[in-house]
């Protein structure tokens, strides 16, 4: 069952600028592929995609956006369902507090444009780091700066009224070329800090 999810989020990816936002999204600010933030639980999730690869509790990966969450992601009460026989995925995992989706980790095989990230989850994307650190208050957007030159690693911030989403992405040496996202991470702002 996650092959198909994986494939039709490959569908997905494939499609650009106004076929992405037409068509049925395999992401959304707030899901992938039928899974809801806030809203999914474990067993509907393993309806979705079958049994999971691992099944383990522990806290969340949420660097570079930390300081907008509760101090509770840094506590090992998260089930965590891995997922990683998938073409276009190298790992899908959800992770879930009181039988609730509240977070979406997707890591990539293959090369996505952090261009078009907008278009893959309808939501604006801003640059973190360098002349534009994350801002202290939650749900803030960086300020906006134009790239000339792109370091190896970087990441890149959307916010949506209920999710944030965190792009990790790669320029392969640095350079002018923005590179390709290696991972996403969209976080339930039910974890916002308060």
């Amino acid at each position: 069952m996650f092959k198909t999810l994986a494939f039709a989020f490959s569908l997905c990816l494939a499609a650009s600028g106004a076929a992405a936002q037409q068509q049925q999204s395999a992401a959304t600010p707030d899901g992938f592929t039928g899974l809801t933030l806030g809203e999914t639980t474990v067993e509907e999730a393993v309806a979705a995609l079958g049994q999971p690869d691992t099944d383990k509790t522990d806290k969340l990966d949420v660097s570079k956006i930390e300081k907008w969450l509760d101090k509770r992601h840094s506590e090992k009460i998260f089930r965590r369902l891995s997922y990683t026989k998938s073409e276009i995925l190298r790992k899908l995992e959800l992770s879930f507090l009181d039988g609730k989706l509240v977070m979406i980790d997707l890591e990539f095989k293959k090369s996505y444009d952090p261009e078009k990230l907008p278009n893959l989850f309808a939501v604006n994307f801003a640059l973190v780091g360098g002349p534009s650190p994350l801002p202290n208050k939650p749900g803030e957007y960086p300020r906006g700066f134009l790239a000339t030159h792109f370091p190896a690693a970087y990441a890149l911030i959307g916010i949506s009224p209920k999710t944030f989403i965190l792009a990790n992405c790669e320029s392969a040496g640095g350079g002018s070329s923005p590179g390709r996202v290696t991972r996403t991470r969209q976080i339930s702002r039910a974890l916002e800090r308060k």
